[in-house]
């Protein structure tokens, strides 16, 4: 639930598996549609034309805006307390 919510958060356990590695990306793709936004993700090699999706997220729209507005607060809060820049 968003903090919004008059729910209280729930504890949710997440596994990772075993075989589950990190990917670098430096560039996105947002594509909206009525029902979906979907993120992907890409690693451009420098002085190329060539790319390679590294992975690809779909959200419903709520999601999303839950999603946008965690990312937007928790980089403000980096950037604040790390760079004193707002």
């Amino acid at each position: 639930m968003g903090p919004e919510s008059n729910e209280p958060r729930k504890e949710i356990a997440i596994t990772m598996p075993p075989d589950a590695r990190p990917s670098f990306s430096n560039a996105t793709q947002v594509t909206v549609s009525d029902d979906s936004v979907i993120l992907q993700f890409a690693y451009l090699r420098p002085n190329t034309t060539a790319g390679q999706l590294v992975g690809e997220v779909v959200l419903s729209p709520k999601h999303a805006i839950e999603f946008s507005k965690a990312l937007d607060d928790t980089i403000k809060k980096h950037f604040t307390r790390h760079l004193g820049q707002p």
